[in-house]
């Protein structure tokens, strides 16, 4: 089984800022040798929130760098990342954006308006965005085929997020 730890987040780049990153709480993050990134995507959507939602086992990957476009001049503060621990490819991947505004999404073809979760939030699967506040999240599933039931397994996992900012 072989699964991406990063998945390049699909923010457009022009919304990017040259803000310091902070943690979801609005904190400075910790310097980590250049980009600043926190751990907290990996507490607003933990192990055991993607393994109810998905109904398999998942672990923890680790994160040492940001994913592509997720460099020192973006807004990127956090990102966590869980693949399944059995031969099934199953996982989800979880980043937090200071200040990243999401309105653009709603001129793009394919995604929909989801009520009810944060702010504003859309859906095309296998990718749902959101924001709450000042804080962009989005959450990427992994999965083998194409899941039926995709959009409410991220819905489910963007009402965790979004409760917890």
């Amino acid at each position: 089984m072989l699964v991406a730890a990063c998945d390049a987040p699909a923010l457009p780049r022009a919304a990017a800022t040259q803000r310091p990153a902070t943690s979801a709480s609005g904190s400075p993050a910790a310097d980590n040798g250049g980009t600043k990134l926190t751990g907290d995507a990996c507490r607003v959507l933990t192990a055991a929130d993607v393994q109810s939602t998905l109904g398999v086992q998942v672990r923890q990957l680790p994160m040492g760098s940001p994913p592509p476009g997720g460099g020192p001049d973006t807004s990127l503060v956090s990102g966590c990342t869980y693949a399944a621990t059995s031969g099934t490819v199953a996982g989800a991947s979880v980043f937090l954006f200071r200040d990243m505004p999401v309105d653009f999404f709603a001129t793009v073809p394919g995604y929909t308006k989801v009520p009810g979760i944060g702010d504003r939030t859309y859906l095309q699967a296998p990718r749902i965005l959101g924001q709450k506040g000042r804080m962009t999240f989005q959450i990427t599933l992994v999965s083998e085929a194409d899941d039926p039931k995709a959009d409410d397994k991220l819905k489910t996992l963007a009402r965790i997020v979004a409760s917890r900012l």
